[in-house]
């Protein structure tokens, strides 16, 4: 498993995107140096402006297949899925397995704002334990990463409860779990006369 930037130049890239934003255009030779790049990168990635869409990386790895399909059916924020393909007429003549735990390779492009997303997801306890466990090690490495951006935004990975200090927005969330939704309607109620009443329609 790896992970890679694909701008040249990262922070370039950003300021000049939100310059832009200003009316501002970037001198050429603009250097940007902070003691502490992760602490920007962390700041920047919670305040996800548009502007940060501009930095792309990609992540490359082998996984079972069922794990796989599973991170790329992650889809918010858009990323760009590749898989590593069944076809017999790719590989020497060999035929398409019905085993779900045979390994695929795979690779996917992200922003910071669609991998912290796909981790709200498979970092829930109730995702599958091979696709947790697997997003949890992509996590890891990223924490770990020697490139300040790619490090802050393994940091910024967690599950959705996490975000929403302790609430979960999933309809069917873990059990004792506090639900999101029913928050939201409590405040409501709380607030207005004429709370908010949900119909169930029954079949005939």
């Amino acid at each position: 498993m790896y992970f890679r930037i694909l701008n040249k130049n990262p922070m370039r890239d950003y300021k000049e995107a939100c310059k832009i934003t200003q009316g501002i255009m970037l001198e050429p030779d603009a250097i940007y140096i902070y003691k502490n790049e992760v602490a920007f990168w962390i700041k920047q990635i919670v305040a996800n402006h548009s502007t940060l869409r501009c930095i792309h990386f990609v992540m490359i790895d082998k996984q079972p297949k069922s794990v796989v399909m599973q991170l790329i059916r992650a889809t918010k924020g858009h990323p760009q899925p590749e898989v590593e393909s069944s076809r017999p007429d790719w590989n020497n003549g060999k035929e398409r397995s019905s085993n779900p735990y045979e390994d695929k390779l795979f690779m996917q492009i992200h922003t910071a704002e669609s991998f912290i997303e796909m981790a709200k997801q498979r970092m829930c306890e109730r995702t599958e334990e091979k696709t947790r466990k697997a997003m949890q090690e992509m996590v890891f490495t990223l924490r770990e990463s020697n490139e300040p951006f790619l490090r802050a935004v393994g940091l910024c990975c967690h599950p959705y409860c996490w975000w929403y200090k302790g609430f979960c927005p999933e309809i069917k969330g873990c059990e004792g779990m506090s639900k999101l939704s029913e928050r939201i309607i409590n405040d409501f109620n709380l607030q207005n006369k004429t709370p908010i009443k949900i119909k169930i329609k029954e079949k005939k």
